[in-house]
C-alpha cells in the first residue's frame, strides 16, 4: 500500500490565531502513524502528549520545557516525544510533526 499526499491536498487547521496545522497524512491514511506540518508564531503551550511525537524543525526555533530544563532546537533539529510526557513549547517556527499512532485514531 501506499498513498501519495500532495501539499495542496493537507487538510490547514487554524489551531490558534498564531498556529495553524497543515495535516498530511490523517488516521484514515494509517491509524499507525500521522504526520503534518505546524506553523507557528510566538506561540506557547504546554501540553502532556497522548501520543509518542517527533518534531522536526524546518524553520525558525523551537523551545522546548520539560522539567524545568528548555532546550532550543534550531533548522535541522528534532525531538523524541514519549507518550504521556508534559512538556512546553514555544517560538516562532515551522515543524514537521509525527505522531504515533495517528493523531485521533484512538
Amino acid at each position: 500500500m501506499h498513498k501519495i499526499v500532495r501539499k495542496s491536498e493537507a487538510i490547514v487547521r487554524q489551531i490558534a490565531s498564531n498556529k495553524t496545522v497543515s495535516n498530511l497524512i490523517t488516521k484514515e491514511i494509517s491509524p499507525a502513524a500521522s504526520f503534518a506540518v505546524t506553523n507557528a508564531s510566538e506561540y506557547h503551550e504546554k501540553e502532556i502528549t497522548p501520543y509518542d511525537r517527533i518534531y522536526f524543525v524546518l524553520d525558525g526555533e523551537l523551545k522546548l520545557t520539560f522539567d524545568s530544563q528548555t532546550y532550543t532546537l534550531y533548522k535541522g533539529d528534532s525531538c523524541f516525544i514519549g507518550k504521556g510526557t508534559q512538556y512546553e513549547m514555544r517560538g516562532t517556527f515551522e515543524v514537521a510533526v509525527v505522531n504515533q499512532p495517528a493523531f485521533g485514531a484512538y
